[in-house]
C-alpha cells in the first residue's frame, strides 16, 4: 500500500465532479456534503496505511482544528479584491478551501474560476492528493453557488484546466526560492508535515534531526514580504518544548503574532496536540517580547525552582555501562500514581551521579488532563530511604534545597493541585514535560 492508493478515490472525484457540473444535484447533494467535510481524510485512512502516512506526514486538517482555522482567517482583516492564498503543503486542499471562504463570487461558476484561478497557490510532492484538492476546490465553488442559487452548468474543460497553480512540486523548496525573491505578500496556509528530518544546511536554529514543521514554518516566515500573513497549524512541542527557543525567538524576530492559541488534539486519529498561529511578516526586526503561553501559564511569583534543584535522571539505561558500585535504581516502572516510596527493590551497577533521599521525582511522559495510576498530572512521588539513588532519565527529580522531607512533602500537595494542573495544561500540551517547564512551576 502506498499514496498512489489515493489515486482510486481522486477519480471518483472526478466523477462526482462531472455529475455536479451537469447539474445534476439532486442525487449527488450528499456525496458533495461529504467530499467538502472530512471524507478526504477517512478516505486517506482507508486507503492508505498508517506507515506511509507517517512516513508522508499526511495528516489532513478537518473537523474542530479546521473549524479553529477558519475562525482564525475569519478574525483577520482581508481585501477580498486583491487576496491570493497559498498552501505549500496542501494535501487534499482543506485549507485552501477554507482560505477561499473569504473569496467573492462571480455571477456564474465559470466567472468564479476566472476570479479565482490565479489567486489559488499550492504543492504537494504526491499526485493524487493535488488532483483531490483541485476538485475539492471546484465542488467548493459549485457548492457555493448553489447555495445562494446562482448555480449554472459548468462546461468539462472550465473544470478540468481549474486552478492551474495547484501543482505537484516541493513545497520547501518552493518556499526557499520564494524567500529569496520579492517574498509572498498574500496568505500563507500551513499545515506542515509533523515528522522528523536532518536539519538543512545554514539552519540556525537547530543540529541533527529535527521536526519538519518547524523546518517548513522557519522557511514560510522568511518567504514572507512585508506584511504577507501566515496562518499555520502545528505541533505543541514547537510552542512549549524547551528544544525549539531559539526556532521561536528566529520567528518573533521577523513576525507580529497576532494569536497563538492551544487546541488540544489534532484529531481523534492523530495522537498530537497542536496550537494555532497566525502572524504578520515585518517590515523591520523584532519589536518586543512574544506570548507563547497563555497568561495563566505565565508565572510571576515564586516557582518550585526557587525551593528545589530540577534536572532529568542521570541514568540512560541502554546507554550507560553497567559498571561502578551495586546501587539502587529507580524507574517509571515502580513508582506508585501518587504518594512515598522507599528505596527501589531494582538495583544495577552505575558510576555517575547518584541522588541522595529525600527527593521528588515526576514521570517526563505526560499528557495533557490526565496522570499515571489515578495521579494528576505531574503528580510527584517523595522518595526516602538511607542509599543514594541512580534515577533513570524518564524521570525528572526534585532534590530540596532545604527542609529535607518537610519542603518535599508540601511540593507533592502543591503538584496535586488544580493550579498546576491547569497550569501545566495551559503551558506544555507535548508528550513530555521538561526541566524548564517544572522549574517554572507556581509554588503554593
Amino acid at each position: 500500500m502506498s499514496i498512489a492508493a489515493y489515486g482510486t478515490y481522486a477519480r471518483q472525484l472526478e466523477t462526482l465532479v462531472t455529475d455536479v457540473a451537469s447539474g445534476h444535484w439532486r442525487r449527488v447533494a450528499d456525496d458533495v456534503a461529504h467530499a467538502l467535510n472530512g471524507q478526504a481524510s477517512a478516505e486517506l485512512r482507508r486507503t492508505v496505511s498508517r506507515a506511509d502516512r507517517r512516513a508522508a506526514g499526511s495528516f489532513f486538517t478537518t473537523g474542530e482544528v479546521r473549524q479553529s482555522y477558519e475562525e482564525l482567517l475569519d478574525r483577520s482583516a482581508v481585501s477580498g479584491r486583491t487576496l491570493v492564498i497559498w498552501d505549500p503543503t496542501c494535501g487534499a486542499g482543506d485549507l485552501l478551501i477554507a482560505g477561499t471562504g473569504q473569496f467573492p463570487l462571480g455571477a456564474t461558476p465559470a466567472e468564479t474560476l476566472t476570479l479565482w484561478n490565479r489567486r489559488v497557490r499550492g504543492h504537494d510532492l504526491y499526485d493524487p492528493f493535488v488532483t483531490v484538492a483541485r476538485m475539492r476546490l471546484v465542488l467548493a465553488v459549485l457548492d457555493r453557488h448553489r447555495a445562494v442559487g446562482s448555480d449554472a452548468p459548468l462546461k468539462e474543460h472550465r473544470w478540468r484546466t481549474a486552478f492551474p497553480l495547484l501543482q505537484v512540486g516541493d513545497g520547501l523548496q518552493a518556499l526557499r526560492e520564494a524567500s529569496e525573491g520579492r517574498g509572498f505578500g498574500g496568505r500563507l496556509l500551513l499545515n506542515p508535515p509533523y515528522g522528523m528530518d536532518t536539519a538543512l544546511p545554514g539552519c540556525t536554529w537547530s543540529t541533527g534531526r529535527t521536526s519538519l514543521a518547524a523546518t517548513f514554518t522557519a522557511h514560510a516566515s522568511a518567504a514572507l514580504a512585508p506584511g504577507g500573513r501566515l496562518f499555520a497549524v502545528l505541533p505543541d512541542v514547537l510552542r512549549s518544548g524547551s528544544r525549539y527557543r531559539a526556532w521561536r525567538d528566529q520567528l518573533a524576530e521577523r513576525l507580529e503574532m497576532e494569536e497563538i492559541r492551544p487546541h488540544g488534539l489534532f484529531d481523534d486519529h492523530t495522537d498530537v496536540d497542536v496550537f494555532l498561529l497566525s502572524a504578520i511578516r515585518r517590515s523591520r526586526g523584532h519589536a518586543g517580547a512574544v506570548a507563547w503561553w497563555p497568561p495563566a501559564a505565565v508565572t510571576t511569583d515564586s516557582t518550585i525552582g526557587d525551593h528545589f534543584r530540577i534536572g532529568v535522571g542521570p541514568v540512560v539505561d541502554n546507554r550507560d555501562p553497567h559498571d561502578g558500585p551495586e546501587v539502587p535504581y529507580l524507574t517509571a516502572k515502580e513508582l506508585p500514581g501518587q504518594g512515598e516510596m522507599g528505596l527501589p527493590l531494582r538495583s544495577r551497577r552505575f558510576g555517575g551521579r547518584l541522588i541522595d533521599p529525600p527527593f521528588v521525582v515526576m514521570r517526563r511522559t505526560s499528557r495533557p488532563g490526565q496522570g499515571a495510576r489515578g495521579g494528576a498530572r505531574g503528580t510527584g512521588v517523595l522518595i526516602q530511604g538511607a542509599q543514594p539513588v541512580a534515577v533513570d532519565n524518564h524521570l525528572i527529580v526534585a532534590e530540596p534545597l532545604a527542609s529535607g522531607v518537610t519542603r518535599c512533602r508540601e511540593l507533592l500537595k502543591v503538584l496535586d493541585g488544580p493550579k498546576v494542573v491547569h497550569w501545566l495544561d495551559e503551558r506544555i500540551r507535548c508528550r513530555h514535560l521538561t526541566v524548564t517547564v517544572v522549574r517554572s512551576l507556581p509554588w503554593g
